[in-house]
């Protein structure tokens, strides 16, 4: 009897295992907390953007997902050493988020029925905020699911947003300008 009742706990234990992608770690996530724990001045008066990001506004046709565009205004130098205090620890870190950030947007695309590995700027355009939105939910997925999730969830929102809109900026999410040929 003793045997039964070991190998039913052992069996509950294996079945009752949270699967393994979820205890690891996740660059995103230190970036987040860094984002989360800088002090940070926000101008809500100033809705102006440097020349280069408002062209990639203008240019993917970026609407109602602007606004995250102005969060990241305040956060931006906050990134950036954000992801130099990452390359300290993790070899080519920003270039991993990058990366996985990008195959975030070419997940949307292909959502949206547009070619990611060439696509349409027409069709981009028609679908930009919805793309943005969607890269926006599968990091928030990919980052509930790692080890290092941030405190407080609001700082995962405004995290989430910020590291997005950077992707945007560094043209790894919609369509870089200087590429077009229409």
């Amino acid at each position: 009897m003793k045997q039964d009742l070991t190998f039913k706990r052992s069996r509950e234990t294996f079945y009752n295992v949270g699967s393994p992608e979820n205890n690891v770690d996740s660059i995103i996530n230190v970036i987040i907390g860094d984002i989360a724990s800088a002090k940070v001045k926000i101008d809500r008066i100033d809705r102006s953007f440097p020349a280069s990001v408002a062209t990639k506004i203008d240019h993917n046709m970026l609407k109602t997902k602007r606004r995250i565009v102005l969060q990241y205004k305040s956060y931006s130098s906050h990134i950036e050493r954000a992801y130099t205090l990452v390359e300290q620890d993790i070899i080519n870190g920003k270039q991993t988020a990058m990366e996985l950030l990008n195959e975030m947007y070419c997940n949307s695309l292909e959502k949206y029925e547009v070619d990611s590995f060439e696509p349409d700027i027409a069709q981009v355009r028609q679908h930009a905020d919805n793309i943005i939105s969607d890269v926006i939910k599968q990091l928030r997925k990919f980052v509930y699911n790692s080890a290092n999730v941030t405190q407080y969830k609001e700082q995962v929102e405004i995290g989430l947003n910020v590291v997005v809109a950077h992707a945007f900026v560094e043209c790894c999410v919609l369509e870089n300008p200087n590429n077009a040929t229409n």
